[in-house]
């Protein structure tokens, strides 16, 4: 991104000046956040600090923080949310601010709580003065898009966040690279920044720093609703500021503005991220993770791991030269398996895997005739019985993954005398006694078994079976 006209010094003055004049119409206890509305249509003015409330017990309920966290609230303003989750969760919070004015305020504000593990010191995002690890979650709202180098803002977050930590914070984003003047005037320079990441931008840099976005959302329509409200509640004594906010609610229905909140746990590398997909049980939870974990995913497995879906479709074409034969990649994810089959020549292929986020990756190599999102722990219904010649299945009956029963929804959709590939993991099959089982049950009869390693010394088979 380029280099912003802004300074942190020209923020840090905004905020020292203008805090009186915020208290007296948008929260008289100092907070600036937008409301979470529960009805988007007619909105009393009165229902406006509800809402800012509202949102801060919607990202708590997100957070998962407890009495043993400690929370870095990053842009604490003056305090009120970090005494908030203090007396909400007994947490240890450390807040910090540009703002002298603030943290000044801050730090009155906390001599009325003395039994709070509280601590506001002034610092800048981009030069965190904390030792790597030091938190369990980086809280912020309404803060990022004031960062100038908000990269280097990010990669303090990550640093200062211990492994599995979580970062969860709100921001305002620019959905389109095409800024009106109008927009421009009265939303970015009159705020101090200049136009910033998009809601999938903030996703892919997040996730290229090993901050795994498990949930996101768009809250446009709430942004926009907060300042409707606002206007009103500014016009009597602003009626300048008033007007501008209105230019803001345009600029929002124009799409050149939007508001968005993000949920990520750091993940620092390819081992932990596999750790991490392996320790799950939940479908739901599994659905998150890959479906975060979609925008790197190739890349990062690119050399690692690629010779599994390679291997697993040449030995499916050593027993299926028909190219035009219907195979089914079963957990297809970003659509490796897809790709080693169409170099093959295969063509007549269909996807399908929990993530939507990995199938939308899958779905762009255009090697795919068809793709479905389902479970395969269900029957899967989206499919007429003896529908594929082959069905060919890598890496997805794992540890954290798909059981082995699971086997019994895929059984039926394959023909007699078709080919199932089922390609896992060495130790996962020689103790695994439920894969066993549901192999014993099926009529199905092993024709051959390849084994190979990824990773460097994870030992896999290929092994293909014949339904009876």
């Amino acid at each position: 991104m380029s280099q912003s006209k802004f300074t942190e010094t020209d923020t840090e003055a905004f905020y020292d000046a203008e805090d009186s004049l915020y208290r007296s119409f948008w929260d008289s206890e100092g907070s600036l956040h937008w409301g979470y509305f529960l009805d988007l249509t007619a909105t009393p003015l009165e229902e406006f600090i509800p809402a800012c409330q509202r949102w801060n017990e919607y990202m708590l309920d997100k957070s998962g923080i407890t009495a043993s966290s400690r929370v870095l609230d990053l842009g604490c303003g003056n305090g009120n949310t970090a005494v908030w989750l203090a007396e909400k969760t007994g947490c240890e919070v450390t807040g910090i601010d540009l703002s002298n004015v603030r943290i000044s305020n801050a730090l009155e504000k906390a001599q009325d709580y003395p039994s709070l593990r509280l601590q506001f010191q002034k610092a800048s995002a981009t030069n965190l003065p904390f030792e790597e690890g030091s938190f369990t979650h980086v809280w912020s709202q309404a803060t990022l898009y004031h960062i100038h180098q908000r990269e280097l803002a990010l990669r303090e977050i990550y640093r200062v966040l211990r492994e599995g930590g979580i970062f969860l914070f709100d921001d305002l984003v620019t959905p389109t690279k095409q800024i009106s003047q109008q927009a421009r005037k009265y939303v970015y320079d009159r705020l101090l920044f200049e136009p910033t990441y998009s809601h999938s931008d903030y996703i892919d840099v997040l996730s290229q720093l090993g901050l795994m976005v498990l949930q996101s959302k768009n809250l446009s329509q709430h942004l926009h609703k907060s300042y409707e409200l606002l206007s009103q509640l500014a016009k009597p004594q602003y009626p300048d500021l008033s007007a501008a906010y209105d230019k803001m609610c345009e600029a929002i229905s124009a799409g050149e503005l939007s508001w968005s909140f993000f949920f990520g746990e750091k993940v620092s590398s390819l081992r932990a991220r596999l750790s991490w997909i392996y320790e799950t049980n939940d479908p739901e939870k599994l659905e998150d993770k890959y479906d975060a974990w979609s925008r790197i995913y190739d890349a990062e497995l690119d050399g690692p791991y690629r010779i599994s879906p390679i291997k697993s479709a040449r030995a499916l074409a050593k027993i299926l030269p028909n190219q035009d034969a219907s195979i089914l990649d079963a957990g297809a994810g970003t659509g490796m398996v897809g790709e080693a089959l169409a170099e093959l020549g295969y063509t007549n292929l269909t996807a399908i895997d929990l993530s939507e986020e990995m199938l939308e990756v899958a779905r762009k190599k255009q090697v795919y005739k068809a793709l479905y999102q389902d479970n395969l722990e269900a029957p899967l219904n989206c499919f007429t019985p003896d529908g594929f010649d082959a069905i060919i299945a890598v890496g997805v009956f794992t540890f954290g993954h798909a059981p082995p029963e699971a086997l019994h929804n895929l059984d039926p959709l394959l023909k007699s005398g078709g080919y199932f590939v089922l390609t896992v993991r060495v130790d996962y099959h020689d103790n695994n006694k439920a894969l066993h089982e549901v192999l014993k049950e099926l009529s199905w009869s092993l024709i051959s078994r390849e084994e190979f390693t990824i990773f460097e010394t994870e030992s896999m088979y290929a092994m293909v079976f014949q339904k009876n």
